[in-house]
């Protein structure tokens, strides 16, 4: 009888793998952790605190601007949509915006 070779390279662990879900959260770090404040930012919007919870957005979109400013395209993963700069300047003037309408009165 022959005997079965061993293969060469040993198999992957599934931790090693780019597909899994701890991956994709890796690979998302930025947006995994800005959708929960979104989602906490909207939850105080329902609660009846409409110019805290424009504050707060206005404030994380200020934050994620900084971020994609510094950080690298690969680093930020799916925040990196246009070049760089447009981006950032997209994200300001919504921040603007947002800030500016969510203090207006009677809105």
């Amino acid at each position: 009888m022959a005997s079965v070779p061993e293969p060469t390279t040993p198999p992957r662990s599934p931790a090693a793998s780019p597909f899994t879900l701890r991956a994709a959260f890796r690979r998302q770090a930025v947006l995994t952790i800005a959708l929960p404040l979104l989602a906490v930012c909207v939850v105080i919007g329902i609660a009846g605190h409409a110019v805290l919870a424009g504050l707060l957005i206005a404030a994380l979109l200020l934050v994620l601007a900084a971020v994609r400013l510094l950080l690298p395209t690969r680093a930020v993963g799916a925040l990196a949509v246009r070049s760089r700069v447009t981006d950032t300047a997209v994200m300001l003037v919504m921040a603007l915006a947002i800030g500016v309408l969510s203090g207006s009165p009677n809105l």
